[in-house]
């Protein structure tokens, strides 16, 4: 069954993580919601880079229908982020494809809390407040995005955080000239968080 596959998945996953996926709960006879600790350092509030949360909680449920029918995510403890909502709601943003396992869910979803530039969408925006907050304070602060790079080099491949994940290398956007600190050693496309211009590039 389908709800078995994934549930193994997320234990393989949360086994090879590091300590960056800690399992609370998995789906069982009647309750088809996934709990877990993702310990990923992002933004509860405005307060953001001066404060910073390293770990938040979410529920993931399942459809009735699963995997016919995308997940809904859930953050249990607060997160500020244009693709949150305030009922803790979060816009996963990526087209859900039933042929996508769990694990690679949850990958997504530490990309997202970590603010991969790979997935912020200015056209796509939960948390008004938010987005105006991040475009103001990446302009202000660079350095403090992505707010994780550890984690999003866990979430795209590598089986451990690699040494010098944190390097970042400085591209311009061609829509404003707002100059952008990238995770170095990617490729893709990226949205300004600025003018919400794509461009691709690599570093």
């Amino acid at each position: 069954m389908r709800r078995e596959v994934d549930v193994e998945r997320v234990r393989v996953l949360a086994r090879g993580s590091a300590g960056c996926v800690g399992i609370v709960a998995l789906p069982g006879p009647g309750r088809a919601r996934f709990v877990l600790d993702l310990a990923v350092v992002t933004a509860d509030s405005a307060a953001y880079p001066r404060e910073r949360r390293s770990a938040t909680r979410v529920a993931i449920d399942l459809s009735p229908r699963h995997p016919f029918l995308p997940p809904a995510a859930t953050a249990l403890t607060p997160v500020f982020h244009p693709h949150v909502f305030a009922s803790g709601l979060v816009c996963v943003g990526a087209r859900w494809v039933a042929g996508e396992g769990m694990d690679l869910y949850v990958k997504r979803l530490i990309r997202l809390l970590a603010f991969d530039p790979l997935l912020m969408n200015a056209h796509s925006i939960a948390n008004a407040a938010a987005q105006a907050w991040y475009q103001r304070t990446a302009r202000l602060h660079p350095q403090a995005f992505p707010t994780d790079p550890a984690a999003i080099a866990f979430a795209t491949g590598a089986s451990a955080p690699p040494a010098g994940a944190g390097e970042r290398a400085l591209r311009t956007c061609p829509g404003c000239g707002v100059g952008l600190r990238l995770p170095a050693g990617r490729s893709g496309t990226v949205r300004c968080p600025r003018c919400g211009r794509e461009f691709s590039t690599s570093t």
